[in-house]
């Protein structure tokens, strides 16, 4: 097991990365004595959640639960406001602990739950994907979505820790491993060129689950963004170069209606015209963006345009980014492979001509 430690301003803790560490151990401190409430993936099996109550029962105060559907259809109002009943009905305290059992969509909504019930309150993670691992659980970013947007609402909101348990990774298909590889060649893009070649060496091996090498990628993963989040929790400067991709992708998530890509792909489609940007008007070549688009093939994203795209629609679609600053849009593009800045004031043609090109 490795241990990442996030210290913060506001809080610090600790991320535990493993293979088969959810146990007594490494939990009891968090939930001996408290009012716990469940939150978990309705994906995830009857029984492994049976054996997860089980093994924290007897410690807790009181013991609740309550499954989602994790889409980002139901990353809504309607689900929170579920949550915060399931907590008043039951007379949940400020005291009480929520967990995060699941996905991104689990962490988020989790701890969005915890940054608004009674002004805030403790919550705990325990992410079961890749792309939950190294990205959604890190960092204390809380959200729900709004039909207009994705992750519109929402609040900074640190967890009590992390369990990143490697075991949960075998359950899911390949399509899912490719996601979270997507974020995790994003992290080496903008801030680790070593950890990029790395992973170049190393993508097969990730993709097939080597649980010694898995671990290490996913451990280097989760140090890069936590040392961005270190410096800038709450993104008033550096930590907006996480959204590296992220302007253009959340806008292809949004105008499909979050059907026709899963995150991981949208935010590749989305680097690539963010690479297509930085060669234009950062210092990396053409031979620098076939690299990048390369390591996606053999990390079997699938960054193929699905439906037909108006690049005006998806242009409307981006103005509604959380990042922008009035009225204008800052979009993160690569000095160089490795190295991150983000840009305000580009040309609404230059824009547009990007998004045709990769459309």
């Amino acid at each position: 097991m490795q241990t990442v430690n996030l210290d913060l301003t506001t809080k610090s803790y600790n991320i535990k990365i493993g293979s088969k560490i959810i146990n007594y151990s490494n939990l009891e401190k968090f939930v001996s004595n408290k009012e716990v409430l469940l939150i978990h993936d309705s994906a995830i099996s009857g029984a492994l959640i049976i054996k997860f109550k089980k093994l924290i029962n007897e410690e807790t105060l009181k013991l609740e639960s309550i499954k989602i559907n994790a889409n980002e259809q139901n990353k809504s109002q309607e689900t929170l406001s579920k949550i915060h009943s399931t907590l008043i009905e039951n007379k949940f305290s400020r005291d009480c602990l929520i967990i995060g059992l699941g996905g991104g969509i689990v962490c988020d909504i989790s701890g969005f739950a915890a940054a608004t019930y009674q002004r805030g309150v403790d919550f705990f993670l325990i992410p079961t994907t890749l792309l939950s691992q190294v990205d959604a659980s890190v960092g204390g970013k809380t959200a729900i979505n709004h039909p207009k947007g994705k992750n519109m609402i929402g609040a900074f909101h640190q967890p009590l820790g992390v369990l990143a348990d490697l075991a949960f990774l075998s359950t899911l298909p390949k399509r899912e491993i490719s996601c979270g590889l997507s974020e995790m060649i994003k992290h080496g893009l903008i801030r680790d060129i070593g950890y990029f070649s790395w992973l170049e060496e190393n993508i097969e091996q990730i993709i097939e689950l080597d649980s010694e090498i898995t671990e290490e990628a996913i451990s280097r993963s989760i140090k890069i963004k936590a040392e961005i989040v270190r410096e800038d929790e709450k993104e008033k400067s550096i930590r907006a170069l996480l959204n590296f991709g992220h302007t253009f992708g959340h806008a292809l998530e949004l105008i499909g209606d979050f059907k026709n890509y899963n995150h991981g792909e949208a935010v590749a489609i989305g680097m690539i015209m963010a690479l297509e940007m930085s060669v234009r008007i950062g210092n990396i070549t053409q031979q620098d963006c076939e690299r990048v688009k390369q390591l996606f093939n053999r990390a079997k994203i699938d960054t193929k345009i699905r439906k037909t795209i108006n690049s005006l629609d998806l242009y409307e679609c981006m103005l509604g980014d959380k990042k922008k600053r009035g009225n204008v849009l800052n979009l993160v593009v690569l000095e160089n492979l490795g190295l991150a800045k983000s840009v305000k004031g580009i040309e609404k043609s230059l824009i547009l001509e990007i998004i045709d090109s990769c459309l």
